[in-house]
């Protein structure tokens, strides 16, 4: 492994920060693709990202994802050079049936990760380019206000049913984000029939914190990436709530309450080895401590605590749980 490519998997230790630090922001998004050779072209043409780690998903790995010995695994790991967070592992599955877990869903759908969110520089030319290469978005991009943030954004469907929210920064001045075409993966959104329920999860049960609020109920009709009909936006409200397990980094999980669209529930397909985006990874400094605390507030896991490696990260122990909205997170603690 290269000096570079180690130096991004040191993001998953607690060596040099705050020894009161449980959970860190997601280190990287899992999403199940259709064809894993024309993915990486895409991601490293159309975002600029490159390859940090190739290979097949190991018996190990199938017990923790719960599947079949038959069922066979590739992987990818991309990431924006230079960064060591936010990274986006691609998996194929063969030999097993699956199915788009959001497939023809709308925004106000429910139900397992909506979409990851990342920057680009300049949405006019990126939003041409994705458009000649055959992604589509929910609505066209659209520059607006959200609390402080002046941002232009669109929402685009990827070929397996999932979302990218791609942002371009106006005001403030956007820091903490180098890359030269898209950056690293910077929040992921879910969306619940119930915020309340969900906030109950992310906060007292996961011990996340309240990084942003607001109750959406100022929409003016008109244009918005959500999709919904410009006649009756102004009608609809949106509450939104962004969580992050350490207030002070990215990776960050953003619930959005649809209070006046109920559509399907797309939950129960929400895991491996269906198509589209199946989890999310948070590292954690003490899995065994942690474990207790959450099973103190009655939290169920989706997986138990396995001893895994995790490439190109190592050795790890890692569990799962299943969010209010079927969303599979998983909690990584390197051993190594």
């Amino acid at each position: 492994m290269s000096k570079e490519n180690a130096s991004t998997i040191n993001n998953l230790s607690f060596e040099h920060d705050n020894i009161d630090q449980r959970i860190k922001g997601f280190q990287e998004a899992v999403l199940s693709v259709i064809d894993i050779d024309d993915a990486i072209s895409f991601y490293k043409k159309v975002f600029g990202w490159e390859v940090l780690y190739k290979g097949q998903g190991s018996a190990a790995l199938k017990k923790l994802w719960q599947l079949p010995e038959h069922c066979l695994i590739d992987e990818v790991l991309l990431y924006n050079p230079g960064t060591k967070e936010g990274f986006l592992r691609l998996v194929s599955f063969s030999n097993i049936d699956q199915t788009q877990i959001r497939a023809s869903a709308q925004t106000w759908d429910t139900g397992g990760i909506f979409d990851i969110n990342v920057r680009t520089k300049d949405m006019s030319n990126f939003y041409s380019d994705i458009l000649n290469v055959g992604w589509h978005g929910y609505a066209d991009p659209l520059r607006y206000t959200f609390g402080e943030y002046e941002v232009t954004e669109v929402l685009l469907k990827t070929p397996e049913g999932a979302t990218v929210a791609v942002m371009e920064r106006h005001r403030p001045a956007l820091v903490g984000f180098e890359f030269e075409r898209i950056s690293r993966i910077f929040n992921s959104s879910i969306i619940t029939d119930d915020i309340e329920k969900s906030r109950d999860f992310y906060i007292n049960k996961l011990g996340f914190k309240m990084f942003f609020q607001t109750p959406g109920d100022q929409r003016p009709h008109g244009p918005n990436v959500l999709g919904i009909p410009p006649n009756i936006n102004g009608d609809i409200t949106v509450p939104v709530d962004i969580y992050r397990p350490d207030i002070d980094s990215f990776g960050s999980i953003e619930v959005l309450e649809l209070k006046q669209l109920r559509g399907k529930d797309c939950s129960a397909g929400a895991k491996p080895p269906n198509l589209g985006l199946v989890m999310l990874r948070f590292p954690v400094r003490d899995v065994a401590v942690y474990v207790e605390e959450l099973e103190q507030k009655g939290v169920s896991l989706n997986a138990p605590v396995q001893t895994i490696d995790i490439h190109p990260y190592g050795k790890t122990k890692t569990f799962s749980v299943r969010s209010p909205e079927g969303a599979w997170l998983e909690f990584i603690e390197l051993l190594n």
